[in-house]
C-alpha cells in the first residue's frame, strides 16, 4: 500500500516508518524536519507543514492510509504556550483530514494520548471513563480526535485514534528533551543527581516504542477490514512505574551512583495515569511485549553508544 506519515522524522515515525517498509509498503513522510533515519533512504521526505491546507492538498494524496503523528506533544510547554498547541495540533489535523477528504483518502490512524483522560476517576482507566484534560496539550488530542470521527461521521472516513502512555525505547530526541526517561539516562551517565518533579511517586506506564509500532500495524489491519467506523483503545503495559522506581531502574542498570533529587510539581501533572487495554487485547490482538528492565536496559545502551560516538 502506498502510505503517508506526518510527522514521520520523529521519534516514533521513524520506528514505524521502518516497520512499514519491511512490512512491504511505500512511505512518504510529511515532516519540518528531515528524517534522521539516513540507513534508510527507501521513502520521500517532504519537509512541509501540515498547517498550511492548500500545501497538504498537494502532497496529501495517490495514498490508501494516513498515519498522523504530526504535533506537538510536551504538556509542560502546553501549559505555557496552549494558543501554539492549538495551532499546531488541531489546526494541523483539520488540514490533514480536508486534504484526505479532497483526495478521497479514507483511512486513518492517528497518535492519541491518555492526557485525553486527565484526572482519572477510576484506576485503571478505561476508553469509555471521563475525558476531561487538565492540560492544553491534552485538550488538543481530545479534540483532535473529535474531528476524525467526526470526518467518519460525515465522510466515510475510517479512524482509528489509539491512546498511549509514556513511549520511551532508542531513538528518543526532542528539541528540547523534556521527558523523564532520556534526562534521567543522560543525568546518570553524566554522573549527575536524577531531578524527579514532585514526591517521585507520579505512577506512569512506560511503554516500549517496539510495542506501539506493534500496535499501530495490527490497527491498520483492522482499520482495513472495519471501514466507516471510528475505534479508539488504549495501548498499555498495565504495569505502572512511580516516576521514582523508573529513576531507581536506570541508575541500576547503567551501574551508577547517581543520587535522585526532587523539584517542585509540574502544574497540569495527573497523579497517576495507568490503563486498562483490555480493548487492544480483544480487538486487535495486541499486548506489549517488552518489560521495563530489558527496554530501559536497551534505551541506555542506544544513547550511552550516540554520546561516546559524539565525542570521536
Amino acid at each position: 500500500m502506498k502510505i503517508i506519515v506526518t510527522g514521520g522524522s520523529g521519534f516514533l515515525g521513524r520506528h514505524m516508518i521502518r516497520a512499514l517498509i519491511t512490512a512491504g509498503h511505500n512511505i512518504k513522510n510529511i515532516d519540518l524536519q528531515p528524517s534522521r533515519d539516513t540507513d534508510n533512504e527507501n521513502f520521500e521526505t517532504v519537509i512541509a507543514d501540515i498547517r498550511d491546507t492548500e500545501r497538504m492538498k498537494l502532497e496529501i494524496i495517490d495514498a490508501d492510509v494516513v498515519f498522523h503523528f504530526a504535533g506537538l506533544i510536551e504538556a509542560g510547554e502546553s501549559v505555557k504556550f496552549p494558543q501554539k498547541f492549538i495551532d499546531n495540533n488541531i489546526s494541523g489535523t483539520l488540514s490533514v483530514l480536508e486534504a484526505m477528504r479532497v483526495n478521497n483518502i479514507k483511512t486513518i490512524i492517528f497518535s492519541s494520548s491518555a492526557a485525553i483522560y486527565g484526572e482519572p476517576q477510576n484506576i485503571p482507566i478505561s476508553e469509555d471513563d471521563r475525558s476531561i484534560p487538565i492540560n492544553p496539550y491534552g485538550m488538543t488530542k481530545l479534540a483532535m480526535e473529535g474531528l476524525i470521527s467526526s470526518y467518519v461521521g460525515l465522510h466515510g472516513f475510517t479512524g482509528v485514534a489509539l491512546r498511549y502512555f509514556n513511549l520511551y525505547g532508542p531513538g528518543e530526541h526532542h528539541q528540547p528533551e523534556t521527558h523523564a526517561m532520556p534526562n534521567f539516562i543522560r543525568q546518570v551517565y553524566e554522573n549527575r543527581d536524577v531531578e524527579v518533579f514532585g514526591t517521585g511517586e507520579h505512577q506512569r506506564d512506560y511503554i516500549h516504542v517496539k510495542d506501539i509500532v506493534d500496535a499501530h500495524i495490527k490497527a491498520l489491519d483492522f482499520a482495513l477490514k472495519n471501514p466507516n467506523q471510528y475505534h479508539y483503545m488504549n495501548l498499555s503495559t498495565e504495569k505502572p512505574s512511580t516516576t521514582k522506581e523508573i529513576a531507581e531502574t536506570i541508575i541500576r542498570v547503567m551501574e551508577k551512583n547517581s543520587r535522585i533529587v526532587y523539584l517542585p510539581e509540574r502544574p497540569g501533572d495527573p497523579l497517576v495515569l495507568t490503563a486498562s487495554a483490555q480493548k487492544a487485547h480483544e480487538v486487535i490482538g495486541w499486548e506489549a511485549q517488552v518489560s521495563l528492565e530489558v527496554g530501559i536496559r536497551e534505551t541506555a545502551e542506544y544513547f550511552v553508544k550516540e554520546w561516546e560516538n559524539e565525542g570521536k
